[in-house]
């Protein structure tokens, strides 16, 4: 067991679950207003483009405007779901239940939950495939049932996860050869992944446009706009979430395996709208080596575990300049980290890596749930 939540406290005594609550709807409702401005966008670009006489280009923009505005209707639904399932929270208090994992679904999973002897199927948003491992390894969860919708949390996990309750259960599916792995290994993966996702839609309408350009249409001053406003677009998206190209190194990292337990606390730091925040850490291990880590896109339930645990894994070289990864292996929790100082302690002694198991509490950054936006 790595954390789960006290069952006689209300949910939103967890200082990390209370900032991951308070932090959902703004994530959601940028993600919203990014799908719909890609979506108003490529639209009038298709339009703009078709204009000019660049049929094959304008096709291109539209199917992926179309994308984009569907995308953007599957989030509002995610919006309004996660509205009704805060509103459940405060005051609740969590309740095990014994589950199994029927299927993954759009933005989820889809969970059999027990609820007094009767199995009701849940679709739970923001479950993906490494916390689907998790459940299926041990089984349970806990829930705040509001009836149609609910909140759910899993083992590893701070987040009070919202759920609505389906009207007939889909059959369960075979477990997929990509959800058989560790799942700090499949987490890692969707991070890395993660990283150019913000640029995939335009990125996606620029390769066309250069073709049709620079082979097809080089004259075509429809197209070269195109490609000049797409351009313009991708670099200020890419700006905006460069910290997330760290993540890049992660799968490598874990797949090196050769992960030690250390001591562990962090920084006070503020989250970022997507809940990750940039900290440092500081980490002792058995042999009285100690390091200081810093940690440029580390998610608010890993910040958070470190503080309730005092510990965490490292796996890497600890030497100045080298990156290493942070985390809890089994359970879908690591970030980047890299290395900044070294030094040793007597093995016993009472001084800690740089700061004491506390100095690190997300308590005093929790207040604040502004911080810095991405």
């Amino acid at each position: 067991m790595l954390i789960e939540p006290v069952l006689d406290r209300p949910v939103l005594s967890d200082p990390t679950t209370e900032l991951l609550v308070r932090l959902r709807p703004g994530a959601t409702r940028s993600l919203l207003l990014v799908s719909l401005a890609q979506g108003v966008f490529l639209t009038l670009i298709a339009v703009f483009v078709a204009a000019f006489g660049d049929p094959l280009l304008a096709a291109v923009c539209g199917v992926v405007a179309v994308v984009a505005l569907r995308n953007a209707w599957h989030v509002g639904r995610v919006v309004r779901l996660g509205r009704l399932g805060a509103a459940l929270l405060p005051g609740a208090h969590w309740r095990p239940v014994e589950v199994t994992v029927l299927r993954r679904s759009l933005y989820g999973s889809d969970l059999g939950v027990v609820v007094d002897g009767v199995t009701v199927p849940f679709r739970v948003v923001g479950l993906v495939a490494a916390h689907r491992v998790v459940v299926r390894r041990t089984g349970r969860a806990w829930l705040v049932d509001g009836g149609a919708v609910a909140a759910i949390r899993v083992e590893g996990s701070h987040e009070a996860y919202p759920a609505t309750r389906l009207p007939k259960a889909p059959a369960a599916r075979p477990v997929p050869k990509a959800e058989t792995g560790d799942p700090i290994a499949i987490w890692a993966r969707l991070l890395a992944a993660r990283a150019w996702q913000p640029v995939l839609p335009l990125t996606v309408v620029v390769l066309p446009s250069v073709f049709v350009v620079g082979v097809l249409d080089s004259d075509g001053l429809a197209g070269l706009v195109t490609v000049l406003v797409m351009a313009v677009l991708i670099g200020a998206v890419a700006a905006r979430t460069w910290y997330r190209v760290v993540d890049r190194r992660l799968p490598g990292l874990v797949a090196a395996g050769g992960w030690l337990p250390v001591s562990a606390s962090v920084a006070p730091w503020s989250p970022r709208r997507d809940s990750s925040a940039k900290t440092t850490a500081a980490l002792r291990y058995a042999d009285g080596t100690t390091a200081e880590v810093a940690l440029p896109n580390a998610m608010t339930d890993l910040l958070g575990a470190v503080h309730d645990t005092g510990g965490a894994w490292v796996a890497g070289r600890v030497e100045p300049g080298r990156f290493v990864a942070v985390g809890y292996p089994g359970y879908p929790m690591v970030a980047v980290g890299r290395v900044t100082t070294v030094g040793h302690v007597p093995v016993g002694s009472d001084v800690a890596a740089g700061s004491s198991a506390s100095s690190g509490s997300v308590a005093a950054p929790l207040g604040d749930a502004s911080g810095s936006q991405a």
